[in-house]
């Protein structure tokens, strides 16, 4: 392919370019039978290299095939336009064959076989040996005089386009590319020493059948090579959107490390690739993560369920803007906890609001569900309030909300003790005017006539571990 980087062009082609270039401006002096020979060398190496670039574009073909097996929505899309590529140029590579086939009529007859007796059609002329390649009328007639020069040309200018078409204009490389095209299948008027020289007078008028003939063999190879130059662009882009990546380690992601006996752990095990010298910028929280391996820290403080948002921002390898990757998730706060019993003090009172703090490791007030027999049992800002209904004792169970699953999480059995009698205290002002209490048990000494006559008779619990109030 003449100056295209991604199928720059081999010894090979560019000695049979040179040879088309030098042969071509010696019939300008003197068309010789040696000359006429070395026309045919060059069509015959033309169409070796044909063949040699048919079955790498069969092997692209059929590779690129299996690929789509394999992803289809990722690289379906892409074999849909390889597969058109390969129309287009195998309709325009049929249509010169055909050209050639009726040039060689005009010359050698219509009734042409090959060495065989196989009746040649335009399927197989490339095999038939031409008798008449001296002879200058067939171009002539069949590319001017007939207009089928016309006819190419525009097919030329319309495959170009097509070609050019093919390629991302966002691309930095795809300038280079259509310049390459451009100057590949170029039908502008050939300048030399004099005028300028319309693209098909040049190629047709007065043109030996030989230099015609390996003129539209090397237009035939030109048009092959382009076919693999866009199916190879076309396979590349399948991945140019995928990030590179030069790091990958084995992750665990579990829903919980910590699990209740009698459910399950579950974990994500997958594996996690990066690249290492290509940091993406991560905010969470409205705060911008700077450790380079992306650990997040952020301080544990209400009780709760918390929301974890943000984004992921990471240049997108083909345009190179930012592409930003939602993030989205949560975690629960819990207050630090233990659960101490005294087994054998384990009572409620009846007629009384019972305060009790109950918790379960790991899971938030929202998660538990607390029920009780033989009382009612009510939520309480952070404690439950328990009233006894019945003195057969009361048992408090307690569940948690666990992926939907409600699970047992343990339960306490009390027993149900009516109240203690209250202590009697007399409560009075002194003459500082301070409340005090005066309970006859513990205070020693008698009262004075007026503080008797201004004390309230109270009643409460001496050692304050209940707290009731009496009338």
């Amino acid at each position: 392919m003449s100056g295209a980087k991604n199928c720059p062009e081999t010894p090979r082609q560019k000695m049979i370019a040179m040879m088309y270039l030098v042969l071509t401006a010696m019939l300008a002096l003197n068309v010789s039978a040696d000359i006429l020979k070395g026309f045919t060398m060059v069509n015959k190496s033309l169409l070796t290299t044909i063949e040699s670039t048919e079955e790498r574009n069969d092997y692209l073909m059929e590779s690129f095939a299996e690929q789509a097996k394999r992803y289809p929505d990722k690289i379906g899309p892409w074999l849909i336009q390889a597969n058109d590529v390969k129309t287009k140029s195998d309709d325009f590579y049929e249509y010169i064959k055909s050209f050639k086939y009726e040039l060689i009529k005009l010359a050698d007859g219509k009734n042409l076989k090959l060495k065989d007796g196989t009746v040649v059609s335009a399927a197989n002329i490339d095999e038939y040996e031409i008798d008449g390649k001296d002879k200058t009328e067939p171009a002539s007639n069949y590319g001017l005089t007939n207009g089928h020069g016309v006819e190419l040309k525009k097919k030329i200018d319309d495959y170009c386009k097509y070609v050019k078409g093919t390629f991302d204009p966002n691309d930095p490389s795809t300038a280079q590319k259509l310049k390459d095209f451009d100057r590949l299948f170029s039908t502008e008027p050939i300048t030399g020493r004099g005028l300028p020289v319309k693209w098909v007078d040049a190629n047709f008028e007065s043109m030996p059948l030989a230099a015609a003939i390996t003129m539209l063999s090397k237009l035939q190879s030109d048009v092959k090579s382009t076919e693999t130059e866009l199916i190879t662009y076309l396979k590349n882009q399948t991945d140019a959107g995928d990030y590179r990546v030069n790091e990958v380690s084995a992750v665990v992601i579990p829903d919980s490390k910590t699990v209740v006996s009698g459910t399950s752990y579950r974990a994500r095990i997958m594996l996690a690739a990066r690249d290492t010298n290509a940091r993406p910028e991560i905010f969470v929280n409205g705060i911008t993560v700077t450790d380079r391996d992306g650990w997040f820290t952020t301080g544990a403080g209400a009780i709760g369920t918390h929301p974890l948002t943000g984004k992921i921002t990471l240049k997108d390898p083909i345009t190179g803007k930012d592409k930003d990757y939602p993030i989205k998730d949560e975690y629960s706060v819990v207050a630090p906890s233990t659960t101490i019993a005294n087994q054998d003090m384990n009572v409620v009172y009846m007629g009384y609001a019972n305060r009790m703090s109950i918790s379960a490791p790991g899971f938030t007030a929202d998660k538990l569900t607390v029920s009780a027999t033989n009382a009612k049992i009510e939520r309480s800002g952070d404690l439950y309030i328990c009233r006894p209904s019945s003195y057969d004792g009361v048992t408090i169970s307690v569940t948690a909300n666990v992926d939907g699953r409600s699970i047992s999480m343990g339960s306490q059995k009390f027993r149900v003790r009516a109240l203690p009698n209250p202590t009697i205290f007399l409560r009075y002002k002194n003459a500082a005017g301070d409340v005090v209490t005066y309970n006859p048990d513990i205070n020693k000494g008698g009262l004075t006539r007026q503080a008797l006559q201004s004390c309230d008779v109270i009643a409460e619990y001496a050692d304050g571990l209940l707290q009731a109030s009496f009338t």
